[in-house]
């Protein structure tokens, strides 16, 4: 009888072998997101594929055996096993400290030297650089926020010329990190950030720190405000953004996520929308601490008139399709993304943010059982449309992805069939989802200075927040493109 933790013989030769990568944790196993990777695995064999789970520490150098995980459904439990180096790595690795972080990095580019193993989908850069990319491409500068690097000087100038801004980390996730730094007083109940200091400060700040605990700070003056900022961003890079009015007249932060995946025929096709709402006050829309999912075009009707939430769900649609083929086109190839829209008090549609490693769990909490089936499904379909079909030999190898369609192919997103559903019927029954999807902010690079409502001020240049610059220039070190 094997005892779990026990190293077990791994099944197969690992051509048709899919290994998880995923970041370590403390326990048994050792990390999370156990309820989702099981089905993944049990969702592979129909497939013919072997999927196992390993992390970056399992990884021995100039070793061809790795350690990885699997379930196991008769015994109820995860086993240990070693494990031929994967032939393909569906990386879902999100690390936040910067030895965890450069262990990632450095596994990540063992596996991209090792030449029969390759990546389901590539990694996508910071946010900025995925910013800029796409106001280059020229169709969707309009749905951009102005957004640009962060200094103390250019943080002052967005406070003296518009009164507020958003805070992002470039590199970041679920909505951790990001603050709302305004001029004016603290907002009710807030904490002051000096003892005996006035509620009515000078300057404001309210969002999450980076374990996404709630941050709601008053500060007296300018130089309070960049000495807390300069221990806040503590070397990271971060973005100034515009920020947006995306909340409901309660007061709730939402934006709608639309996922799109490859399919078995490795075409894009759109997975489901969804609209994440947090609780009144947050910053940023996202599922943990009490946020909830509602239908994305019904959400949009209810806010807008039906006419109007129909126009703007077919058009973040046809926009969710034409995404892809723009970001693989500097980026290289992806299997999913998810693309996070805001719809501001007026009804515009702006891009937020796109990630290359998206949540799925406002499916399964929305009940919509078809697009959380497919969601769950479609990596692995087209992973096993890469590889080699069962009983081949050795010399057929993997095959190569087709191209993505044009973005006319894709204008039917919504009919693309999915399997029978009896044929997965157990997939999702034990589904647990991830406590969180993400945060809801994305957007970056300096848009046309004649934005409206950003013109440049003509008055003189604003003394720069004191607080160290090289802080915000460092490299980043956190692991971007996630956002589960």
């Amino acid at each position: 009888m094997i005892q779990p933790w026990q190293v077990i013989p791994s099944p197969g030769d690992g051509r048709r072998s899919v290994g998880i990568l995923t970041a370590r944790t403390e326990g048994l196993p050792p990390f999370d997101n156990r309820g989702f990777y099981r089905r993944l695995i049990r969702a592979g064999r129909p497939l013919g594929l072997s999927v196992f789970v390993f992390t970056p520490h399992d990884l021995p150098e100039g070793d061809d055996v790795i350690t990885g995980y699997r379930y196991n459904e008769a015994a109820r439990r995860w086993e240990r096993t070693d494990c031929p180096l994967p032939a393909l790595v569906y990386d879902r690795c999100f690390s936040l400290s910067r030895e965890a972080s450069a262990l990632y990095r450095a596994a990540l580019r063992r596996l991209q030297a090792e030449p029969g193993v390759q990546l389901l989908g590539s990694p996508l850069p910071g946010k900025w650089d995925v910013h800029r990319h796409l106001e280059r491409d020229g169709r969707f500068t309009a749905l951009l926020p102005r957004t640009e690097p962060l200094t103390p000087r250019a943080l002052a100038a967005w406070l003296q010329e518009h009164g507020e801004v958003l805070l992002k980390p470039q590199a970041g996730s679920q909505g951790r990190g990001v603050l709302h730094v305004r001029r004016g007083a603290l907002r009710a109940g807030a904490q002051p950030s000096r003892t005996g200091e006035a509620a009515e400060a000078a300057y404001s700040v309210r969002g999450r720190d980076a374990r996404g605990r709630e941050v709601s700070r008053g500060f007296a003056d300018a130089a309070a405000l960049g000495q807390w900022l300069r221990g806040f961003v503590r070397g990271r890079r971060y973005l100034l953004q515009q920020y947006l009015q995306l909340q409901t007249e309660a007061g709730a932060a939402f934006d709608v996520r639309a996922l799109v995946q490859k399919d078995g025929s490795g075409r894009w096709q759109l997975t489901g929308t969804a609209v994440r709402q947090a609780p009144a006050g947050s910053v940023t829309a996202n599922l943990h601490g009490g946020g909830t999912a509602a239908p994305a075009e019904a959400f949009l009707a209810g806010r807008f008139g039906a006419q109007r939430g129909a126009a703007l769900h077919r058009e973040l649609c046809r926009l969710a399709a034409e995404l892809p083929e723009a970001l693989e086109a500097g980026y290289g190839r992806f299997a999913e993304l998810g693309i996070d829209f805001g719809v501001d008090r007026d009804g515009r549609l702006w891009l937020l943010e796109v990630n290359s490693k998206p949540g799925r769990s406002v499916f399964t909490l929305l009940g919509d059982a078809r697009a959380a089936e497919a969601a769950l499904l479609r990596p692995l379909q087209y992973a096993a449309s890469l590889l080699p079909a069962a009983g081949r030999g050795a010399g057929h190898g993997m095959q190569r992805a087709a191209a993505p369609p044009a973005p006319a192919a894709l204008a039917a997103l919504h009919a693309d069939a999915l399997p029978p559903a009896a044929a997965h019927a157990s997939l999702l029954a034990d589904a647990s989802p991830p406590a969180a999807a993400h945060a809801s902010l994305l957007a970056d690079a300096s848009p046309p200075a004649n934005r409206p409502g950003f013109r440049p001020s003509a008055a003189r240049a604003p003394r720069p927040l004191p607080w160290i610059a090289d802080r915000v220039t460092k490299p980043a070190a956190a692991v971007s493109s996630a956002d589960d």
